[in-house]
């Protein structure tokens, strides 16, 4: 595979000075030194990206066992719902990044208005082929009017786009003013990404990242920063365990594969820790548009120079004005 333009600058910051931590085969992943952002250096080109999401074999990695990750994505999408009832009243959602449609039928059975979409033309046609209403496309795909959803679930994407800013920014036109923008990503300061990047270099493998599907690793910090560049206000992380079945795959398949069961046995531990030290590996956000900051336009230093001077908002639940907060 050829590797696409690189990124002469950081996603998030536009700081242009980062350092490695891991190369493996062409993909080199970098550190930014201004924002701390973890991102890859030589993305794919956005052909072979498509090209990628596209053709599923090897799509995680070798670890993942399919049943068990389709188990895992219906009990999340369980979930993930039952969290945006306590903070949204049913009203108007979108899905981004919506797959076959667990979640989106989630969100209607619950009394949503839900609609997704999705950007693998074979997946949105099975969402559709469920009665789900789904687009073929991306977030710019969306034509709906400004402030016209309550909420907004982008579960696993924002890792997966080479602009997280704009990414954000769109979500937050389309958000009403009480609405909320969830979402799930990979944590790379939790416990087990660490713990596994110590040894991954005797190993020649390190699972965390997942290059070149994951193009950005976020970690809390870095995940509140990017959503304040976007216009965002109350920022509430939970830090949370990828379910174990989908790390690690199925028990039948652990006891079939020798190296499974290694992998499992060396490091399902520490993902079940991480949560409870406030280190998972995965985290759960919820975000509030700010009624009166738009986007920082990150072509003006000055503005971008004054953000991260701001302190952060604080990673728990934020009481305010706005609405309630969610109770991560």
């Amino acid at each position: 595979m050829s590797q696409g333009p690189t990124f002469l600058s950081c996603p998030v910051c536009q700081a242009h000075a980062a350092e490695e931590i891991w190369l493996e085969e062409q993909w080199q992943l970098v550190r930014c030194t201004d924002c701390s952002l973890v991102y890859l250096s030589n993305p794919p080109s956005e052909e072979e990206l498509k090209s990628l999401y596209s053709f599923e074999s090897g799509f995680h990695t070798q670890l993942v066992d399919d049943a068990a990750s389709i188990e895992a994505a219906d009990q999340a999408a369980q979930d993930h719902m039952s969290m945006i009832l306590a903070t949204t009243a049913t009203g108007s959602l979108l899905d981004v990044g919506c797959s076959a449609g667990s979640f989106l039928a989630a969100a209607n059975s619950a009394g949503f208005s839900a609609q997704g979409v999705e950007l693998n033309p074979d997946t949105a046609d099975l969402a559709r082929a469920r009665g789900l209403n789904v687009t073929t496309g991306t977030l710019s795909d969306v034509h709906e009017a400004a402030h016209s959803f309550d909420a907004i679930t982008m579960w696993d994407i924002v890792e997966h786009v080479p602009d997280p800013i704009a990414l954000l920014s769109q979500a937050r036109e389309l958000l009403s003013e009480d609405g909320w923008l969830w979402l799930t990503t990979p944590n790379i300061d939790g416990l087990f990404p660490q713990a596994s990047l110590r040894v991954a270099s005797s190993v020649g493998k390190w699972p965390h990242p997942e290059p070149p599907y994951h193009l950005m690793q976020f970690s809390e910090q870095t995940i509140t920063d990017a959503l304040h560049r976007a216009g965002f206000e109350q920022v509430v992380v939970k830090q949370q365990s990828i379910p174990l079945g989908y790390s690690f795959g199925s028990l039948q398949k652990m006891l079939t594969d020798p190296r499974r069961l290694v992998y499992a046995a060396a490091f399902a531990p520490l993902a079940v820790l991480g949560p409870l030290i406030g280190r998972g590996d995965t985290m759960l956000v919820a975000a509030k548009p700010s009624p009166s900051q738009a986007p920082i336009d990150l072509r003006q230093e000055e503005s971008v120079t004054d953000l991260t001077e701001t302190a952060p908002t604080p990673l728990l639940e934020t009481p305010g004005t706005l609405g309630r907060s969610p109770q991560l």
